[in-house]
């Protein structure tokens, strides 16, 4: 024999919470406080208000029906349709058995209870709630001022319409405008998150095309290295009897090839092949001064500086961290033209550290405004990072003192591994 459980009584719900109580709480004091002041009022102005007296079964008809709404918003919580009406429901029973002035002292709760409803209600549950609030408030005014003044009906009915428009109408525009508030700030944040996936989503897709065609690149260069390997090795295999040093020397060179083969191939995850790949040979460190004029012929002010002068920037540095450091300067001088057009370019070499080759590009402050880095939807500057990690080589980029930007790249020699990337400022 199982046991059933019966569903809870559709009155139960959550816990009351603490503000609920408070609010109550406070709807309480002012209507309290309001009858309490009555009679001092009456004194001061001298005037008779119609209040009852304290003590008097009017009187406590009056506070027991604001001790019962307070119970009504601090108990009914999770159900508002419930209390809103049972608040507005209490009034129209006081005005049945004790009429008076005091009875206006009701209102308060039923304010409150109009726009807790008008916030907290779906507005296909709000419209039934509403029209009884109003119903039930315009035949409480009705009834109390028959009963309290020497009214005709038609008055009192008019009467109580003002008031059911104030008590309930008034309320209920003002929680509109807050509903409508709120849900226009969702709908903002709602905006905001999708933009942010969106701009996630796009930064996911240009790291992974720049992973590929670093992947390309990559490519050619176990190319030239297995071609290098296979010259040596048939040239091994004519030095073994003949030229036993020369041998030694030829699987010496085949070793270091194939070490700095396998260096660049763990750090890349696939291969592909781009048949409109660039020589290998155009793409290294001392190809640089052709780049340069590549963007001085189509109208950039651009400096190259080598140190020391005459020398090999890419002595020592391997294939693939050469190809690191052209597409940095490559990418660093498009940037430069989008984001500081007219601007003065400089791109500085310096080989003169036996751990590492620097380059460093900055431009001036651009000679009219053009769009920030990193907030027109570009990349680029992701790009460098995510090649530099390949190689082990240390990143730097950020606004310069004097209004423009700098990119420094560390390219690591053979046998060298600088720190990990690093960025001044991240692009926005």
């Amino acid at each position: 024999m199982t046991a059933s459980t019966s569903p809870a009584p559709p009155w139960r719900g959550p816990a009351p919470r603490r503000g609920d109580a408070v609010a109550a709480l406070c709807c309480l004091a002012i209507a309290a406080g309001t009858l309490l002041a009555i009679p001092l009022l009456e004194r001061a102005g001298g005037e008779p208000m119609g209040a009852p007296p304290a003590g008097s079964a009017a009187w406590w008809a009056v506070l027991l029906t604001l001790l019962a709404q307070a119970a009504a918003l601090a108990l009914l919580r999770p159900l508002p349709r419930l209390a809103a009406v049972v608040v507005s429901a209490l009034p129209l029973l006081l005005a049945v058995l004790a009429p008076g002035t005091a009875f206006g002292t009701t209102t308060v709760a039923v304010l409150w209870a109009a726009l807790v409803a008008g916030i907290r209600l779906r507005r296909e549950h709000l419209a039934p709630v509403a029209g009884a609030m109003l119903a039930l408030t315009v035949l409480a005014t009705t009834v109390n001022t028959l009963g309290s003044e020497d009214a005709g009906a038609v008055q009192a009915l008019l009467a109580g319409i003002g008031q059911g428009v104030i008590v309930i109408g008034v309320p209920l525009l003002l929680a509109l405008i807050v509903v409508s508030r709120r849900q226009a700030r969702t709908a903002h944040e709602r905006e905001l998150t999708a933009l942010r996936r969106e701009q996630d989503a796009q930064v996911a897709v240009a790291i992974a095309a720049e992973r590929t065609a670093v992947a390309r690149d990559l490519h050619d260069i176990a190319a030239h290295h297995m071609s290098g390997i296979a010259m040596l090795a048939s040239a091994l295999e004519r030095q073994v009897d003949p030229a036993p040093e020369a041998a030694k020397e030829s699987a010496r060179d085949i070793r270091m090839q194939s070490t700095a083969v396998l260096r660049d191939l763990r750090r890349l995850v696939g291969l592909l092949r781009d048949e409109h790949a660039v020589p290998l040979a155009d793409r290294s460190l001392a190809s640089l001064p052709q780049l340069v004029d590549e963007r001085r012929a189509a109208g950039a002010e651009i400096g190259l500086t080598v140190e020391p002068q005459g020398a090999d920037p890419g002595a020592d540095v391997g294939a693939l961290a050469q190809l690191v450091g052209y597409r940095m300067v490559q990418e660093s001088l498009a940037n430069a033209a989008v984001h500081a057009p007219a601007a003065d370019c400089e791109v500085r070499v310096d080989a003169r550290s036996a751990q590492r080759v620097r380059i460093v590009v900055v431009n001036g402050r651009p000679a009219r405004p053009g769009p920030q880095p990193g907030r027109t939807g570009g990349f680029g500057l992701i790009g460098m990072r995510e090649r530099a990690e390949l190689v082990g080589a240390g990143l730097e980029y950020g606004p310069t003192g004097a209004g423009g930007w700098s990119v420094t790249l560390d390219l690591p020699r053979d046998g060298v591994v600088s720190g990990q990337p690093q960025q001044r400022e991240e692009p926005t």
